[in-house]
């Protein structure tokens, strides 16, 4: 058994959110399904990328819950591809490998939220919870038709893309692009890591702290490859965090 079973879920504040499962584990799907459903989610399983692939087709999950380990293709490499193909919708890993450096890689992935095997039934749902909240306002402060000049930068939020001046355009996973969106509001303001968590919609915990990092260092590579001159636009701040060291400015959506 993976998961503790002994309390029943509570109605989601999502009623009849599309929430998807891959997974080998035909048990497991099985008591997903069942748990889900007493949430109020409308669920759909699938025991390999093949059957998700052609569910897509037609439909698209509200959030997806994705085993790393599935036969023939790795949810890994099923997550990279999903997110080339431009799948936006928020990822959670599943996974038996669970060390923090095996968490890590899954978020760097494009992952949003990642839990090892075996886990507690109402952390899954919390987390999933906080997913459909920030599937729903991805920056609530700010409206969704407007977008971020970063020095001669411009970033979209809505299509999660970076563009430069000489046209070079980068692409952002959502939870890049929540943590930048965060940064953006407030230029020149330290965030400790717990706030930037809560930023990209995760729980805090000292994995998730710790790929923060990781968040930022591969915001600074998009950056530095979009602008000209040198110097960090995302500067670490000892004792506290890290902050925005640039100007912005808010202009219409084009």
């Amino acid at each position: 058994m993976t998961a503790s079973t002994a309390q029943r879920p509570a109605m989601s504040s999502h009623p009849d959110a599309r929430v998807w499962v891959v997974d080998d584990d035909q048990e497991l799907l099985t008591l997903l399904e069942e748990r889900f459903g007493q949430c109020g989610w409308k669920t759909r399983s699938f025991g390999d990328g093949e059957g998700l692939d052609q569910a897509l087709r037609d439909d698209m999950p509200h959030v997806l819950v994705l085993d790393r380990l599935l036969p023939g293709q790795s949810g890994t490499h099923l997550l990279e591809r999903l997110r080339k193909q431009g799948h936006r919708f928020p990822v959670l890993m599943l996974s038996a490998l669970g060390a923090a450096d095996e968490r890590i890689e899954g978020l760097e992935t494009g992952a949003d939220d990642y839990m090892a095997k075996p886990f507690l039934w109402r952390e899954l749902q919390l987390r999933l919870e906080r997913l459909l909240d920030y599937r729903r306002e991805l920056t609530p402060q700010r409206p969704p038709e407007q977008r971020f000049r970063i020095n001669t930068i411009v970033f979209d939020p809505a299509r999660l893309e970076l563009e430069g001046p000489t046209g070079v355009i980068n692409s952002l996973s959502r939870g890049d692009a929540s943590l930048l969106s965060f940064l953006c509001l407030s230029p020149g303001i330290a965030f400790e890591r717990e706030q930037l968590c809560q930023a990209t919609g995760s729980l805090v915990d000292a994995t998730n702290s710790r790929s923060i990092d990781v968040r930022i260092s591969k915001l600074r590579k998009l950056l530095n490859s979009c602008k000209r001159g040198s110097g960090r636009m995302i500067e670490a701040v000892r004792g506290r965090g890290y902050r925005l060291n640039t100007e912005v400015q808010i202009e219409p959506q084009a």
